[in-house]
């Protein structure tokens, strides 16, 4: 039998000792020691918990405070509050390490997440509610101010495999004058209200839009500051504040809330369907349709139409389901018409065999400035010509006739031109003489291909009735005749169905854009307030 014996003493934190009674025996073997010190250690590992009494000089407490002490393994009696006191506190620079970690990993699992959008929109990103909603007002107003709008573009780089999406375009704003020049718009949506990092956003913003091309460049934020404000007109950008994003909606109210790519429900699908079955058809390649899904809308002509000729020889491999072939067809319409009048507006300074001749070129060596290839399959075929030519002179002179064997031309077998160049010239010239139509015909086949074909009805607005008029029919339907010469029957037949589509509206003199399309959206209490107060 043992004795526990407490020396009282001020303070809470008190040292046990056992010693044993009279007349008992201690194994004082020194290899036990250890052992016998083990032994005395409960079997689950936890300390042993004692009630060790209380002190006469420290505050009084509870016994079920009392029944959570501790003896620790030195004999000290510690209780539940003084451990957390003594427990040791992580440093400041461990604490910043260790949430740097968290943020990495994070970061890292939302870039592993890089699928397409639902919206046919490139990586998904760490993304809240009011940056989507920001995103969708935004490029809402745009299209109504006349522009083919798309969200959450990425931006690609040569680079291993999962590394090669840089970061996406939030809003992609591609707007054509009557003169066919088109001008492309990158926004940057900021939906927190903080002003921090205002200004490395926009000196990040100034150098991407440097890197991808784009003409114009802005930040949408819920507020601007001064500072902001002055910083961006330095750098060549503008600022798009709540207030201001709020008035251009209100004289837009005509204009449905979601449609096509802009929240559309039916589109929204059809490209959620399409990220799936594409995973399947490994025929296509990710890199090809990756390209007519996104990268059109930032590649040059002569690189929309070289992987429109990939997509015919793609195709012809496999089967194409739907939705995905309808989804194909209508991003490679998008593009064709892209690169249409693109090379529409060269026929201002360009006669147009010189265009043929260009289009040639860049068909045949994927660059329609360089023709050093051609230059150097000429020099091939006159060797070749003149190797011929001096074994028939030694077979001559050995008394041998001479026997004529045609000899292929190299450049002129590469560089042929393919049978549909001259409907696609054709569109071209179409396109060119038709300026105030034109303007308008990407924001017609993205309503007509992503809206009405996907079982939408956004589409029947009045706000788009000037995009519904004979003049977009007929050059709508040049187009797909066009791109069913270039990609084969299997991927234009899918559009056949927009032939069937009611053409025969007309804008009207004077519409009121501020009132919401009764037959698509209700009004708004806040613009209802405002048409009863005009």
């Amino acid at each position: 039998m043992y004795r526990l014996t407490i020396p009282s003493r001020p303070g809470s934190l008190r040292r046990c000792e056992i010693a044993p009674r009279d007349g008992d025996t201690v194994d004082s073997d020194p290899t036990t020691d250890d052992q016998s010190s083990d032994r005395n250690q409960p079997v689950d590992g936890t300390l042993p918990l004692i009630d060790v009494g209380s002190d006469p000089k420290a505050p009084n407490r509870s016994s079920s405070d009392r029944s959570r002490d501790q003896v620790l393994p030195d004999g000290t009696v510690s209780s539940t509050s003084e451990r957390a006191e003594l427990a040791p506190k992580r440093s400041d620079e461990s604490s910043k390490l260790s949430g740097g970690r968290r943020k990495r990993t994070r970061r890292r699992g939302a870039e592993s997440r890089g699928a397409a959008s639902p919206t046919g929109a490139g990586p998904q990103s760490d993304r809240t509610d009011d940056g989507i909603e920001l995103e969708r007002r935004i490029a809402r107003v745009e299209f109504a101010e006349g522009a083919f709008v798309r969200l959450r573009v990425p931006v690609r780089a040569d680079a291993e495999s999962g590394r090669e999406i840089l970061t996406d375009i939030d809003v992609l704003s591609i707007e054509i004058d009557l003169r066919l020049r088109i001008t492309r718009t990158m926004l940057e949506c900021k939906s927190g209200k903080g002003q921090a990092g205002e200004p490395d956003r926009l000196f990040w913003l100034a150098g991407f839009r440097q890197y991808v091309g784009a003409q114009r460049a802005g930040l949408v934020r819920v507020t601007a500051s001064r500072r902001g404000l002055a910083l961006a007109r330095a750098l060549g950008l503008h600022v798009i504040d709540n207030t201001v994003l709020a008035a251009r909606e209100a004289a837009n109210a005509w204009l449905p809330n979601r449609f096509a790519h802009i929240g559309g429900s039916g589109c929204q699908f059809a490209e959620q369907r399409t990220d799936i079955q594409l995973k399947g058809l490994v025929h296509l390649p990710k890199s090809l349709t990756n390209f007519l899904r996104y990268e059109t809308l930032l590649a040059e002509p002569h690189r929309i139409l070289g992987a429109l000729v990939a997509l015919r020889g793609a195709v012809a491999q496999g089967a194409l389901p739907d939705p995905t072939g309808t989804v194909l067809a209508g991003h490679a319409l998008i593009g064709l018409l892209l690169a249409a009048i693109g090379d529409a507006v060269l026929l201002d300074t360009v006669r147009p065999d010189d265009l043929r001749r260009r289009l040639e070129r860049s068909l045949t060596t994927g660059d329609p400035d360089d023709d050093h290839v051609l230059h150097v399959l000429g020099d091939a075929d006159q060797l070749m010509r003149y190797a011929v030519e001096q074994v028939h002179e030694k077979y001559g002179a050995m008394g041998v006739a001479r026997q004529e064997v045609p000899v292929p031309n190299l450049r002129e077998l590469v560089a042929e031109p393919p049978a549909w160049l001259d409907s696609y010239l054709d569109l071209i010239e179409r396109l060119r003489a038709n300026p105030t139509v034109v303007r308008g015909l990407v924001q017609t086949a993205e309503v007509a291909c992503f809206d009405a074909l996907a079982g939408d009805h956004a589409w029947e607005a009045e706000a788009f009735s000037h995009l519904f008029t004979p003049e977009h029919q007929q050059l709508l339907l040049t187009a797909v005749r066009t791109l069913r010469a270039i990609v084969g029957d299997t991927v234009g037949d899918r559009l056949q169905s927009l032939a069937d589509l009611p053409f025969d509206r007309m804008p009207p003199p004077l519409p009121d854009r501020r009132h919401s399309s009764s037959r698509i959206d209700s009004p708004a209490p806040k613009l209802a307030k405002q048409a009863d107060d005009s």
